[in-house]
């Protein structure tokens, strides 16, 4: 009989099973891979272009770019693009980043092909209206100057361009006066150098038969877009050399906002799993050291965390809460503490156990549904020198890591004269 007082034996996870995908260069040039799972007629088409925020020339255009590629075309505007979209229960959605941007398309198996035309002219025939790019000014301008007052906006903007620099790609952030002088021209010019099809890679995800293969080929792989080898290998700059330590002050703020973390290294390199099991520990889940000391045991805020955060060229690791302003020193006090004691104690095992226990968890869980495979799948292909071993060793790692290599680890990153600090709102002495 089955003795439910006693908790089930622990199976640590060796082996990711991932479904096979199937890749192929199309005839104008993208890149396919095609992910079959899933059990209901439902498909997932992305189209990932190298084509982030460090591309642009003129603020704003790279986002511009992407985001009102759904406001109008040659042979349809706006509003009947949606409808359109509504009428066949699909939807579009965009994102964009430092480094990437993307297009997505959810669609029923059933409408696919109708589906997919829309979304192809979307693609291939934009014409930016001057007046849908008047409201998206309008608006982003708007949202932006009402952003820019909170202390959390600050904090982070100064956290990233005192570690980057402020000329830097990865340091810069628009004002409310790019929105202003945004070009529909450098837009148009942006779409048709970076939005091409030799600068993209289409993932298709579902329930995938040849009939909706051979629909994306044909809708997506089969004329050439944009500007055919426009796009050329681009090094980020060099990192200006800029104070480790910020404070914008703000007198009325009842909470200040804190940022502390540095650079690490890229998702590739060997370091990075016990890096992301080092972050578990510290902020990275609800039961971190961070969240039972500062809001469980102090009470001086509501949540705090740690991440780690990959771009293309490195990777950045950033401590992150908004406290009450009275608690800013405290807080301060006892994240430091915090990043010591990782340096300095063993973490008890049965802490790591249950660290251990999570992280593995959410490794499968990026593999639960056709897509959520073709994200993590995605991420292989974004970030260079990665291939599917990646989980394999990342599980690996999880499995099979000491309290002896984690301290070791901590003292190579997390020492305290590197780490940039950053604080917006108002300091008072607790």
């Amino acid at each position: 009989m089955l003795n439910r007082t006693k908790a089930p034996d622990k199976i640590p996870a060796a082996k990711i099973l991932i479904p096979k995908v199937q890749s192929s260069t199309l005839p104008n040039g993208a890149q396919l891979i095609v992910v079959e799972a899933g059990t209901q007629d439902v498909s997932k088409i992305e189209i990932i272009f190298n084509a982030g925020t460090r591309h642009q020339s003129q603020a704003l255009s790279a986002r511009g770019a992407i985001a009102l590629l759904s406001e109008g075309t040659s042979a349809k505007n706006s509003h009947q693009i949606a409808e359109l979209f509504d009428f066949y229960g699909s939807f579009p959605e965009h994102s964009f980043d430092r480094d990437f941007a993307s297009l997505t398309l959810y669609s029923t198996n059933k409408f696919l092909d109708q589906s997919l035309a829309v979304f192809a002219d979307m693609l291939y025939n934009p014409i930016y209206p001057e007046h849908e790019l008047d409201i998206f000014r309008k608006k982003g301008k708007q949202s932006l100057i009402v952003e820019l007052e909170k202390v959390v906006t600050l904090a982070r903007q100064n956290f990233f361009s005192s570690m980057f620099g402020a000329n830097h790609p990865y340091g810069t952030f628009a004002t409310p006066d790019d929105f202003d002088s945004l070009n529909r021209d450098k837009i148009i010019e942006f779409h048709n150098q970076y939005h091409t099809s030799d600068n993209c890679l289409i993932i298709l995800a579902g329930k995938v038969t040849d009939k909706e293969i051979k629909c994306v080929e044909k809708m997506l792989g089969s004329a050439k877009f944009g500007k055919e080898g426009s796009v050329k290998n681009q090094n980020v700059p060099q990192i200006g050399k800029t104070p480790q330590n910020v404070f914008a002050q703000k007198n009325e703020a009842l909470q200040s906002a804190i940022r502390i973390g540095k650079q690490v290294v890229k998702r590739n390199h060997e370091d990075f799993s016990k890096l992301m099991i080092l972050n578990t520990v510290l902020g990275g889940y609800f039961g971190s050291r961070l969240m039972r000391n500062i809001r469980e045991d102090k009470g001086y805020t509501y949540g705090i965390s740690s991440a780690l955060l990959p771009f293309k060229d490195t990777s950045v690791f950033v401590i992150g809460t908004e406290v009450g302003a009275d608690f800013t020193t405290s807080t301060l006090r006892e994240i430091y503490s915090e990043l010591n004691r990782l340096c300095t104690e063993k973490i008890p095992q049965s802490e790591l156990d249950l660290v251990k226990s999570h992280l593995t968890g959410e490794v499968l869980r990026n593999f639960d549904g056709p897509f959520a495979i073709a994200d993590s799948i995605a991420s292989l292909y974004e970030y260079n020198d990665m291939d599917f071993s990646f989980f394999e060793r990342t599980i690996n790692t999880i499995n099979t890591i000491t309290p002896e290599q984690l301290i070791d680890t901590a003292n190579k990153y997390f020492g305290k004269d590197d780490l940039v600090e950053s604080i917006a709102g108002r300091i008072v002495n607790s």
